[in-house]
């Protein structure tokens, strides 16, 4: 048996994932909201680990994307999934435009009182900041 301390060190990440994650880390400081757009006939392994832990300590909304594709009950299941989990999930269709003007009513009642605050201290105008994030597994990149 080989010696394990004479194997090369491998890194199977690659350099543009990690460059893109980098770069999400940085933004992140600026957004006030994200938008994660999962497949709704996969939502589970269309996530990627990294984007749930670097984004832990901001709002987030949930788009199942591709929702005319999927089973109606089985988005209703997801959906209640994810808010027993205290996440906004919206079932959209993006090639239509289906479930879009919900998710904008929903990235403005969460941060509605966030915005008041703002005017209460003066500062009218205020715009949400979001950033929306996609992760494809087939090509094993982030969009950003």
């Amino acid at each position: 048996m080989e010696n394990q301390q004479n194997l090369p060190n491998i890194n199977w990440y690659p350099g543009h994932m990690a460059k893109t994650k980098k770069q999400i880390i940085e933004d992140l400081k600026l957004i006030d909201i994200v938008i994660i757009i999962l497949d709704s006939r996969i939502p589970v392994s269309s996530q990627n680990p990294d984007i749930a832990e670097i984004t832990i300590n901001k709002d987030k909304i949930i788009i199942l994307n591709k929702s005319d594709l999927a089973d109606k009950k089985q988005n209703d299941l997801w959906i209640k999934y994810f808010k027993i989990n205290g996440q906004t999930a919206i079932p959209v269709d993006c090639n239509t435009g289906k479930g879009i003007n919900e998710v904008l009513e929903n990235v403005e009642k969460l941060k509605e009182s966030e915005l008041e605050e703002y005017v209460k201290k003066g500062r009218v105008g205020k715009k949400i900041r979001a950033m929306v994030l996609r992760y494809s597994k087939c090509r094993q990149i982030f969009f950003y």
